[in-house]
């Protein structure tokens, strides 16, 4: 007969268990002491940072306020939020609402720049505004500011630089005046005094004639200089501008055997906010001015090409080019190495391309002389 019988844990097994359980509930305590440990630095951190973002929202906040230029900030075109000073310019805007540049704010001849009219304490006020957009992703950032003041300080210096060219020419008007006006009085002199016959009458009457048509355009060149006011601008294409300017002057480069190269890529749709005339006639003037220095058989290139935003022309000719002394007095009145011109050509084109917000340059080639015409096309509308 056998009996089966099961071994009872000795005391040292239970020691041993109890002893291993201790060492596990102490390692857990330990590892659970570092985790609280480390959330409570975490929510520090987080604590802290939340307190900065706070400062520094209160701080953007205080500086978006006291920005003069209104702040628009947008999100797949509806306004998020925006700066007190927007509400000069668009006493309306409400977060939550689209974003449109209003229907009344006239594109001026600037991208991004708008004419606007307020109601003042007695009278309406027209301003310049510029809006500014930088776009990252679904949200945009718009900036509108007043240049009102800029654009007339623009003016004002304008106009007193060319006060300041008008006192530096006024020998030159001396000069320019001086020999027509004494050849025109010699002839008036012996038309007077009975003593030529029909035929010298006739002679000295034509010279005469001649001698005051010269001291009529002269003036005429000096009031364009001086005055610089566009007559009335409109919407005009840019092509329609350099065929205008072409067929302008095409009669005289044929006459003289040269050869008028005008190339335009890319410039069909650009509309140019201008005075057409004027500005056709600013490069009619530079035109005049290439061919003069051109002989038989050479060619003065006109090429147009734009951008979004700017409308290039080129004019380059193949003559001796532009003598160093006279580059940084080119656009000067009556700055000109020509027996037979005034020097008031290339200051009126100057100035009338400047008067549209363009600008005009000059420098040497490897054969000939290279003017530069930027104009700014007219941007109808910021809103996308």
């Amino acid at each position: 007969m056998s009996t089966k019988t099961g071994k009872l844990p000795s005391p040292q097994d239970s020691l041993d268990a109890t002893k291993h359980l201790e060492e596990a509930f102490a390692i857990f305590y330990a590892e659970s002491q570092k985790l609280e440990a480390q959330q409570t630095a975490l929510q520090e951190k987080i604590n802290q940072l939340s307190s900065e973002l706070q400062k520094s929202n209160q701080r953007l906040a205080i500086l978006l306020n006291a920005i003069p230029a209104g702040v628009i900030l947008l999100e797949n075109e509806v306004v998020l939020l925006h700066n007190p000073a927007v509400l000069i310019f668009l006493p309306q805007l409400k977060p939550g609402a689209t974003f449109e540049i209003p229907s009344d704010w006239q594109a001026s001849i600037t991208p991004g720049e708008y004419l606007i009219t307020q109601k003042g304490a007695q009278k309406r006020i027209q301003k310049t505004v510029q809006v500014a957009r930088i776009n990252e992703g679904p949200r945009s950032f718009i900036q509108i500011q007043d240049i009102t003041t800029n654009i007339l300080r623009h003016e004002e210096t304008q106009r007193e630089n060319r006060l300041a060219a008008m006192g530096r020419m006024a020998a030159g008007i001396a000069h320019q005046f001086r020999t027509p006006l004494a050849t025109a009085l010699l002839y008036a002199s012996h038309l007077c005094d009975g003593q030529i016959n029909a035929d010298t009458s006739k002679e000295f009457a034509d010279r005469l004639r001649k001698q005051l048509l010269d001291l009529e355009k002269l003036s005429q060149d000096m009031l364009r200089f001086i005055s610089n006011k566009p007559n009335k601008t409109t919407l005009v294409n840019a092509v329609q501008i350099i065929e205008d300017a072409q067929a302008s002057i095409q009669f005289l480069f044929e006459a003289k055997q040269v050869k008028l190269s005008v190339t335009a890529n890319n410039v069909n749709n650009g509309n140019l906010l201008v005075e057409p005339k004027a500005i056709s006639n600013a490069i009619v003037a530079i035109l005049e001015n290439a061919l003069a220095v051109s002989k038989a058989n050479q060619t003065v290139r006109m090429q147009a090409t734009s951008d979004q935003h700017i409308l290039t022309i080129t004019i380059s000719d193949q003559g001796p080019g532009i003598a160093k002394e006279m580059l940084k007095s080119l656009f000067e009145p009556f700055s000109t190495t020509s027996a037979n011109g005034t020097g008031l050509g290339l200051s009126i084109a100057k100035n009338t391309i400047e008067s549209f917000r363009g600008s005009i340059s000059a420098e040497n080639s490897k054969q000939g002389a290279i003017f530069q015409i930027n104009l700014p096309y007219a941007q109808p509308s910021l809103n996308h």
